[in-house]
C-alpha cells in the first residue's frame, strides 16, 4: 500500500494452516485498513503447502454468558462432520505415506464399535513390511497420521490403523504368552522376564494377568528396552 506500518491497522480474519507435506494447508486471510482514508483491502497469504481439498478452520467460539444448550440433532451433526473431516485428512495422509515408500497395498475404512474413532485396514503383498518387528512400523505410521491430523484440525483425532488384522492377532498371541508364563511362575515359584515391548504390548500383558491373585507384573528398564517381569505374589 506504499505506507508505513504505523499508518495501517491489521486484523487477522483467518490464521490459516501451514500444512504438512502437502496436506491440511489453508490460506490465511488478513484485512488491512489504511488509518487515514479508511480504505480496506483484503489479501491472502499463501501457506507453505496447499491442501488438495480446502478445509474449514476449526475455530472455537468464545463462551457467552447467555449460553443456549445445543439440541441432540445439532450435536450429532457436528460430531458427524468432525468424523468426516478426520476421515478425509487421515485417509489422504495414509495414502501419501504408502505411495511415498512405494508400498503396494489397498486401504479400507472399516466399521468400528467406537463411533468417535476412524479405523483403517490395510491389505496387500507388502503388508509384512508395514507391520515391522513387533508391530513397531505399524505403530509409527499410526502415530504420525494421528499426530499430523490432530495438529491440522486443531483437536485430538482418534485414529486406528491395522494391517491384515495384525492387532487382533497380536493381542491374542500376547494373552496366550502371558497365561503360559504365569503358569510357569506359579509352578516354579520363580519370576520370568519377557522381551522388551512397546507400551501398548506391555499393557496387554498387565491387563491379561491383573486378575490372577497368585502373581504380580511389573515393568522394568528404560525407554525402548522396558520389559515386563512376572513374579510370584
Amino acid at each position: 500500500m506504499g505506507v508505513e506500518l504505523e499508518e495501517i491497522d491489521i486484523k487477522v480474519d483467518n490464521p490459516g494452516r501451514s500444512g504438512i507435506m502437502g496436506f491440511g494447508g489453508e490460506p490465511a486471510e488478513i484485512t488491512v485498513t489504511l488509518l487515514q482514508s479508511k480504505k480496506t483491502t483484503k489479501t491472502q497469504k499463501k501457506s507453505v503447502a496447499k491442501n488438495k481439498k480446502e478445509k474449514k478452520s476449526d475455530v472455537k467460539p468464545k463462551e457467552s454468558k447467555n449460553f443456549t444448550p445445543k439440541d441432540d440433532e445439532s450435536t450429532k451433526s457436528e460430531s458427524s462432520e468432525n468424523i468426516q473431516e478426520v476421515e478425509q485428512l487421515s485417509s489422504e495422509l495414509l495414502d501419501y505415506f504408502l505411495s511415498s515408500i512405494g508400498v503396494v497395498a489397498d486401504t479400507y475404512i472399516r466399521e468400528d464399535s467406537n463411533s468417535s474413532r476412524v479405523s483403517f485396514e490395510i491389505e496387500g503383498e507388502d503388508s509384512a513390511l508395514l507391520i515391522g518387528k513387533r508391530g513397531e512400523t505399524l505403530q509409527s505410521i499410526q502415530f504420525l497420521v494421528r499426530m499430523i491430523t490432530s495438529k491440522q484440525l486443531g483437536r485430538k483425532s482418534n485414529i486406528q490403523i491395522d494391517i491384515e488384522d495384525y492387532r487382533r492377532r497380536r493381542v491374542r498371541t500376547l494373552r496366550n504368552i502371558a497365561r503360559n508364563l504365569a503358569k510357569e511362575v506359579i509352578e516354579s515359584g520363580e519370576e520370568r522376564t519377557l522381551e522388551p515391548m512397546s507400551p501398548v504390548d506391555r499393557r496387554i500383558i498387565h491387563v491379561a494377568l491383573s486378575k490372577n491373585s497368585k502373581i504380580v507384573t511389573e515393568s522394568e528398564g528404560k525407554g525402548r528396552d522396558r520389559f515386563v517381569v512376572v513374579k510370584p505374589k
